[in-house]
């Protein structure tokens, strides 16, 4: 029997609750994560204020400068012992680390290859499995396709990036991009996979054929700014927002979800038509310099009405 929709996913965990429980409210668009995480026994799972209870990677920078910079990753909504560290280059000795979880995270020192890292974390309790993911970028210009580091299998459900998004190493509002969903090494065909975003968007989607998911990232910064018009609260920052696909898939007698976060922009067309047009402002103004410089200078033809023929 296979379970698609992650809402499903209480259903499948009922018997384990509590009956003097008494039920919880359901989060916007219908999933009950702080249930499913109960459910799994997590009752010391630490107080989290993040805007989904979906399990996510969240990565904070700090230091001075770039030689001292240090990159943590917090996981939230789920509990691991560790985060699981995939580099570009499989080939060399670090291209698969494990980094210990410390006081507020573990830290993810830059490996000799650089480039891309695509951090996972994982929880099994019972007969449930929690699977977190995001992608690292390091910013160099030189570092190799992740496509062969993303393909890898980590995990047995998975939300694989198809590809990342290299410049800005986010994604921005209005531009399409691809994921893959498989289960154990296999394309999931017509899988339902949730996207939520952090300005509060909400879509179920599915794959193709070929288990490929194709998102559209919403141009949803403009509901932000009607909120702040309208007298209320715009706790989003100003340069981006979050989102997290997530899909869920029972087989052999255990549900697994699994969730992918990252950051996305608002629309670079827009900013580029305004920078576009600011351009054409200035360059018709430059133009007309020259005109108006000539028109100044250029003297008046006088006539003279005086003159009559002898």
């Amino acid at each position: 029997m296979r379970m698609n929709a992650i809402g499903v996913l209480l259903l499948v965990f009922a018997p384990l609750s509590t009956a003097t429980e008494p039920p919880r409210a359901v989060v916007q668009g219908g999933h009950d994560h702080a249930a499913m995480s109960d459910a799994m026994g997590v009752r010391d799972m630490p107080i989290t204020t993040a805007w989904t209870e979906l399990p996510t990677l969240k990565t904070k920078m700090s230091g001075a400068n770039r030689e001292s910079r240090i990159i943590t990753v917090m996981p939230q909504n789920i509990v691991a012992a560790s985060i699981d560290a995939w580099s570009n280059n499989l080939q060399d000795a670090d291209a698969h680390r494990q980094l210990p979880m410390e006081l507020g995270g573990a830290r993810l020192d830059k490996p000799t290859t650089g480039g891309f890292q695509m951090l996972t974390a994982r929880e099994e309790r019972r007969d449930a499995v929690h699977v977190a993911s995001t992608v690292y970028y390091f910013g160099e210009r030189s570092a190799k396709n992740p496509t062969a580091m993303f393909m890898r299998q980590k995990n047995e459900l998975e939300i694989i990036p198809q590809p990342f998004p290299r410049e800005h190493s986010r994604y921005r509002a209005n531009e399409d991009w691809q994921f893959l969903a498989r289960f154990n090494g296999q394309p999931l065909a017509g899988q339902k996979v949730d996207l939520l975003t952090s300005n509060g968007s909400r879509m179920v989607l599915m794959t193709d054929a070929a288990g490929v998911l194709t998102v559209h990232v919403p141009d949803d910064f403009k509901k932000i700014e009607e909120v702040k018009q309208g007298g209320g609260h715009d706790h989003s920052p100003r340069r981006g927002a979050d989102l997290v696909l997530a899909t869920q898939h029972v087989a052999n007698g255990k549900t697994y979800l699994t969730a992918f976060n990252s950051t996305y922009g608002p629309d670079a067309f827009d900013q580029r038509s305004l920078a576009l047009g600011l351009g054409f402002i200035l360059l018709g103004m430059i133009g007309a310099t020259p005109l108006l410089r000539q028109r100044k200078n250029k003297k008046p033809v006088v006539v003279n009405t005086n003159n009559k023929e002898s």
